[in-house]
């Protein structure tokens, strides 16, 4: 899939049309996705900062590294590329001083809300305000972007797929996270592959531990009884996705079965809501009204969603406070949680399209119980997993 100049052109054209609503002269591009969003070029900036500076009309100005300077130049609506020497630079020739230059007249700066201290520091003589025009902007996802989330929701379906396949009663997890290798060269043989875009994570958190969603497992924990979670985030070509669920390698407890129960019926409770027009705030705060009036109000520990795009976490935020509202072409994950200390953490999440009367699922793996209960004992992905382990030593 290829995106053409003109959707770069109108992208462009939007910040500045922001840019000239709030009256400034100029606003500084500086965040990786951000550029990426604006210009389509692969970057990886480390610690050499990019900024695109643009004016409220007339054509954008990219400032860039002098090794990244060429490269930059495939940037398809950019007036000017310049460039400083390096990071650090001697005196007169860092970024910095490019960037003074590039901003000689204008008083009325605007910046991102991500923007580094560093970069913060330097402009403190200016008249700098934060606004998040880029992001508002990639909220409402053109045709372009519905097709590469699709995409990228796709092969976070089938490594979903792939990791419980592989799991078994006792398997390691050295088994499960290796599944995200397969499916690299699957995506490599597939499609083209931008290889600085795409990332992959598919592997699964082990019970107790899954009570921790953002705990780390090791590589040589087994998983055996209690709540799983088999988790994939996918990043293809620069577009993110995910699929999570919770899965079991022999019959759950009571406890177990009956928070299941009230997980899925607390993203029913979602679904049912997500439509245009919704305030994504009214959302969380009924799926926390109906979890905590079913008894795990203490079991709570995050939102029920959250946006995607080209991160992973996003607008529009399903989350309580939020001023986002859906819309047609938002994409955003359902995702309410029940975490039981010392015994695991019960959660689905699916990556979920906004259209024109409600919402596309493009996850699919099952969500059942019976579906995620692992009974088979793969006596071939055992052996395969006992030399798996001997070679790399655990």
């Amino acid at each position: 899939m290829q995106i053409g100049r003109e959707e770069y052109v109108q992208r462009m054209k939007k910040v500045q049309k922001l840019i000239a609503d709030n009256s400034l002269d100029s606003f500084i591009v500086s965040s990786k996705e951000s550029i990426y969003y604006l210009t389509g070029v692969t970057f990886k900036p480390l610690e050499r900062p990019f900024f695109i500076l643009l004016r409220n009309t007339g054509p954008s100005v990219l400032l860039v590294p002098a090794l990244e300077r060429e490269h930059m130049t495939e940037a398809p609506n950019v007036g000017e590329v310049h460039s400083y020497w390096d990071y650090p630079a001697p005196n007169g020739s860092g970024w910095f001083e490019k960037l003074q230059g590039l901003l000689k007249g204008f008083n009325n700066v605007g910046v991102e809300p991500t923007l580094t201290q560093e970069i913060a520091a330097k402009l403190s003589p200016y008249n700098v305000k934060v606004f998040p025009f880029v992001e508002t902007v990639r909220l409402i996802k053109s045709e372009y972007e519905v097709n590469m989330l699709r995409q990228s929701a796709y092969y976070a379906d089938i490594a979903l797929a792939s990791v419980i396949k592989a799991a078994y009663f006792g398997v390691s997890e050295l088994e499960l996270f290796s599944q995200g290798r397969n499916v690299q060269m699957q995506i490599i043989k597939d499609i083209e592959y931008d290889v600085l875009n795409t990332n992959i994570l598919a592997g699964a958190w082990p019970a107790p531990m899954s009570a921790q969603p953002h705990s780390v497992p090791s590589v040589d924990d087994r998983l055996k009884e209690g709540p799983h979670i088999a988790l994939t985030l996918m990043r293809v070509n620069g577009y993110s996705t995910e699929c999570e669920r919770t899965f079991f390698l022999e019959k759950p407890t009571k406890q177990v079965m009956e928070a299941f129960e009230v997980m899925n019926k607390a993203r029913e409770l979602a679904f049912r809501m997500v439509r245009p027009g919704m305030n994504c705030g009214e959302i969380d705060v009924s799926v926390k009204d109906f979890l905590t009036k079913e008894g795990y109000g203490e079991n709570l520990l995050h939102r029920t969603g959250h946006g995607f795009g080209l991160s992973a976490h996003e607008g529009p935020w399903i989350a309580e406070g939020s001023i986002n509202t859906l819309e047609k072409n938002m994409f955003i994950s359902i995702e309410p949680g029940i975490y039981i200390e010392g015994v695991g953490g019960i959660r689905h999440s699916d990556t979920v399209l906004v259209t024109d009367n409600g919402y596309e699922l493009l996850t699919k793996n099952p969500t059942d119980m019976e579906s995620l209960i692992i009974r088979s004992l793969k006596p071939l992905k055992r052996l395969k997993g006992r030399v798996m382990r001997k070679v790399m030593g655990i």
